[in-house]
């Protein structure tokens, strides 16, 4: 066979396996013919560290609670972080409710301790209602968060919030789920009432009831862990306040919590609070003053 007949025989096979639907046509034509490409889509996801840190029983001697949390966008894409906070069925809401939040953006973690001052950005409520903390953070990035916790004289005593912060990742259309982070809030049982009486915005008296101690017991008045006054023992059963013994980071105005408490021997304050109650500063014609109440 020449090359002439040859050429002419490959040309006619070609057409018969085409024409008539050949597998090996097919083949070779799908195998030139077709495509693949893939494309890969990132993701959204959250991650909260920090909070059980926030659980604390307030009490006289315990009236706030400072500590960070950390929100991480776990994904692989940037996102805003935001969160809410719920307080979980069963706990006590009104407690929550009871406990003023602040919270504001921090550098580290080291960065947030009990005398940090309240920074730019900060948003304010309780733990039964608190704005959202928002973050924009790229992707693995984490925001830290100072929250500062203090309860109101409205507190319940020997209750218990178990509170919840919420926080979701979304970038765009895309939300991460919603991840957890909780916490429990007590308030100790509640304190012995002091006595208080006025003297005309010029100073207070206040006294307790000494029952069942020895009249040689010291007792000595707190704001916070600052004494104020003058130690006393119970047989004078009373210590003077004035405007001037409350210490100036309290301010000059508003009302604040009087903690009396039993002295030990040394002369520094025992765990036994023989009586709590309010006190008020304000300002009247010849300057600062005190009264009792809130």
């Amino acid at each position: 066979m020449n090359r002439r007949l040859r050429l002419v025989v490959a040309v006619l096979l070609t057409a018969v396996f085409v024409g008539g639907g050949s597998s090996a046509a097919w083949a070779l034509w799908s195998a030139s013919g077709t495509t693949a490409s893939s494309v890969t889509i990132g993701k959204v996801s959250a991650s909260i560290a920090g909070t059980s840190a926030l659980t604390t029983t307030f009490s006289s001697t315990v009236t706030s609670v400072t500590k960070p949390i950390t929100l991480t966008n776990s994904g692989s894409i940037a996102g805003t972080a935001t969160t809410t906070v719920s307080v979980v069925s069963g706990s006590s809401t009104a407690l929550a409710q009871a406990v003023t939040v602040v919270a504001w953006p921090a550098a580290t973690t080291a960065a947030c301790t009990t005398n940090t001052a309240v920074g730019s950005g900060s948003v304010t409520g309780t733990w039964a209602s608190l704005p959202s903390m928002t973050s924009k953070l790229a992707a693995g990035a984490s925001a830290i968060w100072c929250t500062r916790s203090t309860p109101k004289s409205s507190a319940p005593a020997s209750a218990t919030a178990n509170v919840n912060v919420n926080l979701t990742v979304a970038s765009g259309s895309w939300t991460s789920g919603v991840v957890q982070g909780g916490f429990y809030l007590n308030t100790s049982a509640a304190e012995a009432a002091l006595t208080c009486n006025d003297h005309s915005g010029n100073y207070v008296d206040v006294t307790w009831d000494a029952a069942g101690r020895p009249k040689e017991t010291w007792y000595a008045a707190y704001v916070g862990t600052t004494p104020v006054g003058q130690k006393a023992q119970d047989y004078s059963a009373f210590i003077t306040i004035a405007p001037s013994d409350i210490p100036a980071s309290a301010g000059t105005s508003g009302t604040l919590t009087v903690t009396v408490k039993v002295l030990d021997s040394a002369g520094n304050p025992t765990s036994t609070v023989a009586g709590s109650g309010p006190v008020t500063l304000f300002t009247q014609n010849n300057g600062a003053a005190i009264r009792c109440g809130a």
